[in-house]
């Protein structure tokens, strides 16, 4: 893996293990659709994508967080869904500064 993915796909991975901790009903489609983009997300960084595709993952990833807060049910906590909603925020920014953006 290339030295400036590297660092993302670390980031990445931690953030994949924070989601599937701050999830509460880990059967709602939305957790679901969650934890397949977070999956999704780490394996385009592992293949080294492009990284405009990596950027609509996260993109992805920050909706479902945002709609998690309007929905019904114990998908996941408010807070923890915008503290993610920031971390992914912050790595989006990461991925516009690779190279070949």
């Amino acid at each position: 893996m290339q030295q400036y993915y590297q660092p993302l796909y670390q980031r990445a991975r931690d953030l994949q293990f924070k989601v599937h901790d701050a999830m509460g009903d880990q059967n709602h489609p939305m957790a679901r659709t969650l934890r397949n983009e977070v999956q999704h997300l780490t394996d385009d960084l592992e293949m080294q994508k492009n990284p405009r595709d990596i950027e609509n993952r996260i993109k992805t990833i920050q909706h479902t967080l945002l709609e998690s807060q309007n929905t019904s049910g114990s998908v996941m906590n408010v807070d923890h869904s915008a503290n993610l909603h920031r971390n992914y925020e912050l790595m989006r920014v990461d991925v516009r500064r690779l190279p070949h953006y």
